[in-house]
């Protein structure tokens, strides 16, 4: 998780990054374009630049100027942002710590052989993954 950045944003700072996730770099008037004819919004010029300021600050997004135009990309990739986001969880709420994440999940009860081997196995497969 890296740090300075803020691991939250609303639903229409999203609309913004999940566009920059998915289709890179991009100009105002493309993330403008996308979010009024692609996603039905009707947003002023103010709107979209106050969306994409916000982002700016949370260390989602950064721009690089070249010439008279500036163009906005993503700062972190979704995977990132989405282990960012579950650190954040786990330390806001849990302490930072699984097992009581895990009790919250289960509500207390003790979790039954399958769910612990599919856990067990989730956690596997996982970091086998990350080590090859």
């Amino acid at each position: 998780m890296r740090k300075n950045i803020i691991y939250e944003m609303t639903q229409s700072e999203s609309l913004v990054m999940h566009y920059l996730w998915r289709e890179g770099a991009k100009s105002f008037v493309e993330i403008m374009t996308y979010l009024n004819e692609e996603q039905g919004r009707d947003w002023k010029k103010q709107t979209v630049n106050t969306f994409i300021k916000r982002l700016t600050d949370k260390g989602l997004v950064t721009a690089d100027e070249t010439g008279k135009n500036r163009v906005y990309y993503a700062a972190v990739t979704n995977t990132e942002y989405e282990q960012g986001k579950a650190v954040k969880i786990l330390k806001d709420y849990y302490g930072g710590s699984i097992g009581s994440f895990l009790s919250a999940l289960t509500g207390g009860k003790r979790i039954d052989k399958n769910f612990a081997e599919a856990l067990r196995s989730a956690v596997e497969e996982d970091f086998t993954e990350k080590e090859e």
